[in-house]
């Protein structure tokens, strides 16, 4: 029997393929599995605090999941298509990563429902994985013949570069091989070059302890070291897409703000703040950690009335937004008005008192 082609069955079934879409498939069994990967980044403690596929390495890098699946039909989409203006850099104001403008997972999902719902009428069983810590999504990325993992760790494409989303769906039916092909990223390294902090300074190893995207959406103390080389930025760091040559030339429009007024953020609810940016990857689905980002990036770019902000916030109920207050002031230059602001002898949080404490130390010693 004539193996069957998968952009045809689906031009055939009246399933368009919308633009910005790419389509590739994968017979299963596969025999892929990632999971050795995973876990040897684990052991290293790469991952640094990150849990997503991490939680379970043995099953989110294994690609034979389902005994049924005959394809896993593997979905990209490209997000990008405008550019950021300069309204970041002014005082006060704090930047969000391109990937993180607004919700880019909206569109796969749909097409990718839109194929399942298809298969659901022919009575074929579907498993779809988007975003999802049960299943490595760049899995079966390489051998689709969709592109390539960058020096970045990043998925690449031709004409896209890394600004591009992934998804899997499991399908029982079986679709003709997709054709491998020969790319690689050659000699370039302007992603580690490009990156702040170092995070990329082995080819295909990301250490996302030195990660500033990590560090914005971890629940953990950030380092101190750390908070400097955060600069402005309020959610996400896309030093490495920006100067990946493949994808450079995707952006069209840079009239497009996508910074934001960071003591505006302050002075909101922090349940305000995570409806205002529900497709966040937010700890604990807590509102004061975007906080904790602002106060960070407000230190690092203030403005006029910064110190003001700051010394408001020291009467805060939360005590993360009062710890990062101390380091805030302490940035500014204006560290000796923690003491008057804030009664440190009945402040009952370790972490604060340490931070206090701390800082202290570094102003005495340096003096």
């Amino acid at each position: 029997m004539k193996d069957i082609n998968l952009l045809n069955y689906l031009s055939e079934n009246n399933i368009d393929i919308p633009d910005g879409f790419n389509i590739s498939v994968v017979r299963l069994p596969s025999q892929l599995n990632k999971s050795l990967e995973i876990n040897r980044a684990k052991e290293e403690n790469r991952h640094a605090n990150m849990k997503f596929t991490f939680s379970d390495p043995n099953y989110s890098g294994l690609g034979d999941k389902f005994e049924w699946a005959k394809s896993c039909i593997i979905v990209s989409y490209s997000y990008i298509s405008e550019d950021s203006s300069n309204l970041g850099f002014l005082p006060g104001r704090g930047s969000i990563a391109r990937f993180a403008k607004e919700d880019f997972y909206i569109p796969l999902k749909e097409f990718i429902n839109q194929i399942k719902e298809h298969f659901k009428k022919k009575n074929l069983r579907t498993a779809e994985f988007i975003d999802n810590p049960k299943h490595y999504d760049r899995l079966f990325f390489e051998q689709s013949g969709l592109g390539w993992q960058g020096k970045s760790t990043m998925m690449l494409s031709p004409g896209k570069g890394p600004w591009q989303l992934i998804g899997n769906i499991y399908v029982e039916k079986k679709f003709g091989l997709a054709i491998e092909k020969d790319y690689s990223c050659g000699s370039c390294n302007l992603c580690q070059i490009s990156c702040p902090t170092g995070a990329l300074d082995e080819d295909f190893i990301l250490d996302s302890n030195k990660c500033i995207s990590y560090w914005l959406q971890s629940p953990d103390i950030i380092p101190h070291d750390m908070r400097e080389k955060i600069g402005n930025r309020f959610y996400g760091c896309d030093e490495c897409l920006i100067s990946c040559p493949p994808g450079q030339g995707v952006a069209t429009n840079n009239n497009i703000d996508s910074s934001v007024d960071l003591v505006q953020v302050l002075n909101s609810d922090s349940s305000d703040l995570l409806e205002l940016y529900n497709w966040f990857y937010i700890p604990k689905r807590n509102g004061d950690f975007l906080k904790r980002n602002a106060i960070i990036a407000l230190a690092n770019n203030p403005s006029s009335d910064t110190k003001e902000v700051f010394i408001n916030l020291l009467k805060s109920n939360s005590h993360l937004v009062r710890l990062y207050c101390i380091w805030g002031l302490w940035k500014i230059g204006e560290f000796e008005v923690v003491s008057q602001n804030l009664d440190i002898e009945n402040e009952k949080n370790e972490m604060i008192l340490e931070e206090y404490q701390r800082l202290n130390e570094m102003i005495y010693s340096n003096k």
